[in-house]
């Protein structure tokens, strides 16, 4: 198998007391992504499922960046997700910034208004024919990461109710959107073709 990694943000990032969390989109069903690959939602359903446990035992550990390999490395810990909901075909996901020398980097990186996206790691294959990937896909985390693939998010910080967004935030998220519709008309386009 293939070691299979995507990416989404818009990634909200607060603190409590003594935590910063993020959160936010960490992972998008049904649309073509950057790197050319659909995730179909009962896929994405059938993974988040498999990994509640761990999630509600604190074992679901993200890194600083993908690395080469499959497994979590507790030297290169960044977060500890804590939640995922869907809403629609959005994985909405909160996780805490652990206070590890990379999720200190994470932190750090947040409150001077770095850009940062969640993105999810997996192995597995992709159907060349139609970008889906298949069945044989496995889940394994999400993981900070400097450039996302899922066109619809950024990291956008919230500290004790100031605000560490990049300037420019506002920008993106309406390139996103725009991207968005783009992809959807065509979709549109294809299926009126192939009527």
């Amino acid at each position: 198998m293939k070691l299979i990694t995507e990416t989404s943000y818009n990634v909200l990032a607060k603190k409590n007391e003594k935590h910063m969390f993020i959160e936010g989109i960490f992972s998008t069903a049904t649309i073509k992504n950057r790197n050319g690959r659909i995730y179909p939602k009962h896929l994405l359903e059938r993974e988040v499922d498999k990994l509640r446990d761990s999630i509600s035992e604190k074992r679901s550990l993200g890194e600083l960046e993908h690395p080469s390999q499959s497994s979590v490395n507790l030297d290169r810990a960044a977060i500890l997700i804590e939640d995922l909901v869907w809403e629609g075909d959005n994985l909405m996901g909160k996780a805490k910034v652990l206070s590890t020398p990379c999720g200190m980097i994470v932190k750090n990186l947040i409150e001077d208004g770095v850009q940062l996206g969640i993105s999810s790691r997996g192995l597995g294959t992709v159907n060349e024919k139609n970008n889906h990937v298949n069945e044989d896909f496995s889940l394994i985390t999400w993981d900070i990461i400097h450039t996302p693939s899922n066109p619809t998010s950024w990291v956008n910080g919230i500290y004790e109710g100031v605000d560490f967004s990049n300037p420019h935030q506002e920008k993106l998220i309406e390139q996103a959107k725009k991207e968005y519709k783009k992809r959807i008309f065509q979709v549109i386009e294809q299926i009126s073709k192939n009527l």
